[in-house]
């Protein structure tokens, strides 16, 4: 029991007293200081802008960073799952380096504002969609990292079955006593149900102590996937016969798959366009960080390239293409072989799901509930419901629904993604007084703490895409021809959403929060040592006074 107490104690509150028996938890946290929020506002020392001595991400600090990101098994299936759609390498390659480019843009116009006010998506969103309005944009991102956290655990729980299955091949046997109706069977979910307990020791474990696991992860994962992406194609007799592949689709079918994977990459990364001020306020400066132009493209297009030449490589050995490492790992007899790779692989899923979705999570839960959460609990709500709660076995059933998932969710995340740029770049140019975004009876409040310019940009962006998401979810519904305007995915939804908000701006402009500067951290910083001084030296005077 007194281990029981220390993990409850030290997973769900910071309050442990090893000295003593009791842990003193309490589902309340201790209220914390911030450094800009007023008086009586519960706020969290984690939202507040990152101090000078926190803003060290420098080129080869983003380099590494998106090399890292697409380290995963997910970064794989998104490129060969583009191949059993009837597109040729070719077509896929070109989707990825276009897919990424285009995304790449959102991300690093909204990453302009974490490097510039140091301030992190939460409280960033504050100031084009209000205080209460901003809530949809964090919940929006939540619920997205929630679904990613559970495709990475069924990654996870597959490469686990792979590695139990070298080392034991009885267990590839054990019989099935779930229901074909669930979409997974009993080894899945006994695999599954491994990989969430291994995964949950990590998330006790700082982010900060776990630099030496990250870079192991962004050695292991590239060194697996060319390692199996050089196997199979040795088994296909060489480039040869990859090369000589076309694609078997044409006309409108071709359009169709070709658009469908398009936005599938954009979907990819569709929430750091969103939340990149998460990652760019440690930045050195914004010259830094726009060395992400580059790097998403290229570091986009290095594993994706490994799986798109593996799924080609696999129709001619396997005679179908196989979008998933794992069921390319099913296929081989070597177990050393398959125990290394399904080992590379549970490596960069864990990595993936720290980085990327539970720590983004639970900061996101942290800004919503700062009395409640802070970042152990959030990460621990994450496994619950993103691990569970989102069955992401059911998304992960064919390469087809894992690519309507990647692009269903930018109809939202793009006109959201627009709302932060537009609002930064064009409304208010950049002018944003960041003490009043931590006040939520400020500015920012807007009217009744919603702006209704965001809220009207959203409806009339995010409505005209709607009929082609439900075609997408059940395609037995019929919409029409107007199913073209979905396809492309993040790109009609943002690019609306940019002209929308910006015209509804100009025409209804809300005067109080059109400052004519940028009133940083900084600046307050500044007037309170300047404050500080001058009490200083009013104190010195009145000593003075007094001795005469």
């Amino acid at each position: 029991m007194e281990l029981f107490r220390r993990f409850k104690a030290t997973a769900l509150d910071s309050d442990w007293d090893p000295s003593t028996k009791r842990s003193h938890f309490s589902w309340k946290l201790p209220k914390q200081q911030s450094a800009l929020a007023p008086e009586g506002v519960w706020s969290n020392a984690d939202l507040d802008p990152t101090p000078p001595s926190g803003q060290n991400w420098g080129v080869l600090t983003w380099w590494t960073f998106w090399l890292s990101a697409v380290a995963d098994p997910a970064s794989w299936q998104t490129g060969a799952s583009i191949i059993p759609l009837g597109l040729s390498w070719r077509d896929a390659i070109t989707i990825v380096i276009v897919g990424n480019i285009v995304i790449a843009i959102p991300i690093i116009l909204n990453g302009v504002i974490g490097s510039k006010l140091r301030i992190p998506f939460p409280i960033a969103a504050r100031a084009s969609f209000g205080v209460y309005l901003s809530i949809f944009a964090i919940v929006s991102r939540i619920v997205l990292a929630w679904f990613w956290f559970g495709i990475e655990c069924y990654n996870g729980g597959s490469a686990v079955s792979q590695m139990l299955r070298a080392m034991w091949p009885s267990y590839d046997n054990i019989p099935n006593h779930i229901p074909e109706s669930a979409g997974i069977t009993t080894k899945d979910m006994c695999s599954y149900f491994l990989y969430s307990v291994i995964q949950l020791g990590f998330f006790c474990i700082s982010p900060s102590r776990l630099r030496y696991f990250f870079v192991a992860k962004t050695v292991i994962v590239p060194a697996v996937s060319f390692g199996m992406m050089g196997y199979l194609v040795h088994k296909a007799g060489g480039g040869g016969p990859l090369i000589s592949q076309k694609s078997t689709l044409s006309g409108s079918a071709y359009t169709s798959a070709w658009l469908l994977c398009f936005a599938a990459i954009q979907g990819n990364w569709a929430t750091l366009a969103c939340n990149s001020p998460d990652f760019t306020r440690y930045s050195k400066g914004t010259r830094s960080q726009l060395t992400q132009l580059p790097a998403i493209p290229v570091c986009g297009l290095f594993i994706a390239v490994c799986g798109i030449v593996g799924a080609s490589a696999s129709q001619v050995v396997y005679g179908e293409a196989l979008w998933s490492p794992f069921d390319i790992l099913a296929q081989w007899s070597n177990r050393t072989a398959v125990w290394f790779c399904a080992f590379g692989w549970i490596i960069g899923s864990i990595g993936s799901n720290i980085t990327a979705n539970s720590v983004s999570a639970a900061n996101d839960l942290t800004s919503l509930f700062p009395k409640y959460m802070n970042l152990k609990r959030g990460q621990l709500v994450t496994a619950l419901i993103g691990g569970w709660a989102m069955v992401p076995w059911k998304v992960l059933a064919t390469g087809e629904t894992f690519l309507t998932f990647m692009s269903s969710y930018s109809v939202i995340m793009g006109p959201i993604s627009a709302c932060l740029t537009a609002d930064y770049w064009f409304v208010k140019r950049g002018a944003y007084d960041v003490k009043a975004l931590y006040n939520p009876h400020g500015i920012y409040r807007y009217s009744s703490g919603l702006n209704w310019r965001a809220l009207l940009t959203l409806v009339l962006t995010i409505t005209p895409n709607l009929p082609g998401l439900i075609n997408a979810v059940n395609p037995d519904i019929y919409i029409g021809n107007i199913s073209w305007y979905y396809a492309p995915g993040f790109i009609t939804g943002y690019i609306p959403a940019l002209v929308v908000y910006t015209l509804l701006n100009q025409l209804f402009p809300h005067v109080p929060t059109l400052i004519s500067r940028a009133i940083t951290a900084e600046d307050y910083y500044e007037q309170e040592n300047l404050e500080s001084m001058e009490k200083e030296k009013q104190r010195d005077a009145n000593v003075v006074v007094l001795a005469a």
